[in-house]
């Protein structure tokens, strides 16, 4: 929508005029995630569906009706970082359009949420907002900006420019609509809330008029003696990864009820705050917060970052799909594209209705869950059985197989490894620790948790009954009937968007309505012997060059020891449960390595020396395990090894950590993807505050490339990998909290999808360059590096 240059500069003058009152106190609950991402709205749709999708921030506890104590007392966690807030914060979920088949794929996105002290310079005493108070800012059906309307001045957005190319450009200038171009660093839908209460009435017919803005501004003042009571400012900020998607002009970005203007931005708030002496300390006993939780010392004595990202949601969502793993045709609900400022399209005839799902699958009968209990030491804590499902792991799968096979433990680590026993070994109990270490969601239900590093969830079930017979499927009695596809981060990864250069053509053009919430696993790797270590998190075999038996090539080199905790060849892992000497030996020559390894009957390793000390073991006894082919592959820590010669002969003596011929593809750490111009720097401790933070994002699809080239375009001089699908960008190292410092290669041990060094648990795989930057160090800071008028 075209704005004129008058218009424009009076939407900037009338937002600037709060700008004295830069050092009010406040907070900014930053980076915050969705808890959920589906179409209720408990304020305006009470009951039933709401009319379009919203994304959720808060109390897990959401559901389509409010009231106080529901949301307070049935929330078990929430996504802010402090765990008494319970309340939701929602707005309308954006979406990307596809300029060629018009297809539209939901665009993740994070909160920054601000609690202001605003007013009291008039003699208003600000007060925390009382229980049960709901409230809408913005209107969805808006067409038109009224530039001397509080509530149309509380709505506008900010096009993100780290570099402040555009200074002084009005096209640039925080506006209320949607911006003409792209933006280079993402853009912020910003909404401010009425602060002037009536005093009487927690809601309203239309949900605003027990509600007023101060009687200066729309961001500050006194309040009208209509609406006599101040409260709290609350004024959020959505953060949307535009930048990572293609810039088509006009219907590029869509709100989730069909506007292409930004107009119909708008935010709903539900009080939930268990605590509200909190709010009033904030006001009261804070007078240095100027953003930062950490000086206002009611909030920093109870903050919990690891228990907000930790959080899952535990209600019903619609049973619909949202466009978060494959694009839509059409917006969920009657929501037709809406372009201009028209009357809204009517809705097609014969939309369905759908139904709503919950998204936590109860336990199969007779199973428990004891908690969230430490890992053993160097070895596993359940060692009878394992089976890995990067698709379909639940609770209830793993437990079905556990319990098909007799065992009365079930543990599931990492979001899709399943472990069975009797008992608990290597020094593990069933001790629990805090809950929010097992942080992983599930691969099969992304709103239940499934361990974390290190960490399992652990099941028992006394009587499982009589081992299954050895034809039956690892989950074949615990298919879970739905598998939700609303949108929830499945870890604490930094908030952002997949970049399209990362996302399959298949889906990135697909125009195939997907199906909602179907379950099916599709790769599942069984072993019941004693389990082995960890399966690689490296890329699937299935891409790997098969042959039809051992390669004459390679030579038997012997079985020897392996550990979890230093592993004897590290260069490259895969694993598969159609493993085979034969494609273990083709992947580990197609990466250019000399030695092949095979563990476990299905996994296999690669490398061109030996780490540490090689221990050689007696074959017979402990490489007994047998791959798909029926040859030796290995055992419980045990691999059966073989050696690349030129002539196929054995050499005369074992060679030991002894310096081998450079590979084809650079060995571990060093990816054979690095670009030009950038060099590995080697294994690097982080942390939460994070050791590279000029920029971040996640990838399912994340390469070393994919790393280097987005941070080089964006100026940095230094991309690190981390966790397999984290990319993290920076000029210099954060040293603050202990990262920074380079650490053993061995800790960063995981693979991205292709192969590719992907770092560990808080642990970089760093790469640089020397090419000069083209901009000075700056973090991110959630998207707040722009200038705000809101101050």
């Amino acid at each position: 929508m075209q704005f004129s240059k008058s218009l424009r500069a009076h939407f900037v003058l009338s937002a600037l005029v709060a700008l004295p009152f830069a050092s009010a106190v406040h907070v900014i609950f930053g980076g915050t995630r969705p808890v959920v991402t589906t179409r209720l709205d408990p304020i305006v749709s009470p009951g039933t569906l709401g009319t379009h999708e919203h994304s959720v921030a808060g109390g897990n506890g959401f559901r389509n009706t409010y009231s106080y104590d529901a949301l307070t007392s049935e929330s078990t966690c929430t996504s802010m970082i402090i765990p008494q807030d319970h309340s939701n914060y929602w707005t309308p979920s954006m979406y990307h359009q596809d300029a060629t088949n018009g297809s539209l794929s939901l665009m993740p996105t994070s909160f920054n949420i601000y609690y202001l002290v605003r007013g009291t310079e008039t003699g208003d005493v600000v007060v925390a907002p009382p229980n049960g108070l709901v409230m809408l800012a913005g209107n969805p059906n808006r067409r038109v900006y009224n530039a001397s309307n509080f509530p149309d001045q509380a709505v506008s957005f900010v096009c993100l420019d780290y570099n402040n190319d555009h200074t002084g450009d009005p096209a640039w200038a925080e506006r209320p609509t949607f911006f003409e171009h792209q933006c280079p660093d993402g853009m912020r839908a910003q909404v401010f809330f009425p602060s002037c209460w009536d005093g009487q009435n927690l809601d309203s017919t239309d949900h605003t008029s027990h509600m007023a803005y101060p009687v200066e501004n729309y961001n500050d003042g006194h309040c009208p003696p209509t609406h006599p009571v101040h409260i709290i400012s609350i004024f959020y900020e959505m953060l949307v990864s535009v930048d990572q998607y293609d810039y088509h002009g006009d219907g590029t970005w869509v709100l989730s009820n069909g506007d292409t203007t930004g107009l119909g931005f708008h935010g709903d708030f539900a009080m939930g705050w268990t605590d509200p002496g909190l709010i009033t300390s904030l006001i009261n006993d804070c007078p240095n917060a100027a953003g930062n939780v950490g000086d206002c010392p009611a909030l920093a004595a109870v903050m919990d970052s690891d228990a907000a990202n930790a959080c899952r949601f535990i209600g019903q969502i619609v049973d619909e799909p949202i466009g978060d793993s494959a694009p839509l045709n059409t917006l969920p609900g009657c929501n037709p594209i809406w372009e201009g400022t028209g009357p809204k399209p009517t809705c097609p005839a014969g939309t369905p209705t759908p139904s709503m799902i919950d998204t936590q699958e109860p336990l199969l009968a007779g199973w428990t869950n004891v908690g969230c209990i430490a890992e053993a030491t160097n070895a596993r804590a359940l060692t009878s059985a394992t089976y890995t499902d990067a698709v379909g792991m639940t609770l209830n799968t793993c437990a079905a197989f556990c319990g098909s096979k007799g065992f009365s433990y079930a543990g599931i680590e990492w979001s899709q490894e399943c472990y069975c026993g009797n008992s608990l070994s290597n020094g593990a109990t069933t001790n629990t620790v805090p809950a929010e270490q097992c942080s992983n969601a599930c691969a099969g239900n992304q709103y239940m948790t499934c361990g974390g590093p290190q960490r399992l969830t652990l099941l028992f079930n006394g009587n499982p009954g009589a081992p299954a017979p050895a034809s039956s499927s690892a989950a074949s009695s615990a298919q879970p009937t739905v598998k939700p596809t609303s949108a929830a981060p499945t870890s604490a990864a930094p908030t952002s968007v997949k970049p399209t250069s990362a996302v399959p053509s298949s889906v990135a053009e697909s125009s195939t309505l997907p199906t909602a919430h179907t379950l099916v696993p599709t790769s599942v790797s069984v072993s019941t012997a004693a389990a082995s270590s960890a399966p690689a998190a490296s890329a699937s075999a299935s891409s790997a060059p098969v042959s039809p038996g051992p390669n004459s090539e390679w030579v038997s080199n012997g079985c020897i020891q392996d550990s979890g905790s230093a592993r004897a060849l590290t260069g490259y892992s895969t694993t598969s449960n159609q493993m085979t000497v034969a494609m273990c030996q083709s992947v580990c020559d197609s990466k250019g390595f000399i030695y092949a390894g095979l563990e476990y009957g299905q996994e296999c390793y690669c490398g061109n020396v030996i780490s540490g000390t090689r221990v050689d073991i007696n074959a017979d006894q402990q490489c007994y395990m047998t791959c798909s082919d029926g040859n030796k592959c290995g055992g419980t820590w045990a691999i059966s090894l073989f050696l690349k010669t030129a002539s196929g002969s054995a050499p005369t003596t074992a060679p030991v950590n002894v310096a081998a011929p450079a590979p084809t593809s650079s060995p571990a750490p060093v990816s054979g993807s690095v670009p030009s111009g950038w060099t590995s720097f080697g294994c690097v401790r982080d942390a939460s505050s994070r050791a590279l933070n000029g920029y971040s994002f996640t990838s399912n699809s994340m390469t070393t490339a994919l790393c280097i080239s987005t941070c080089a375009t964006k100026g940095f001089t230094k991309a690190g990998v981390e966790f397999g699908q984290e990319c993290y960008c920076g000029n210099d190292f954060q040293t603050n909290d202990g990262q920074g410092m380079i650490i053993p290669d061995n800790n960063c041990y995981m693979h991205t999808p292709n192969g590719d060094n992907g770092g560990g648990t808080w642990s970089l795989a760093v790469y640089q360059t020397t090419a000069v930057t083209k901009r000075s160090p700056k973090a991110k800071h959630f998207g707040r590096n722009v200038a705000h008028n809101h101050f």
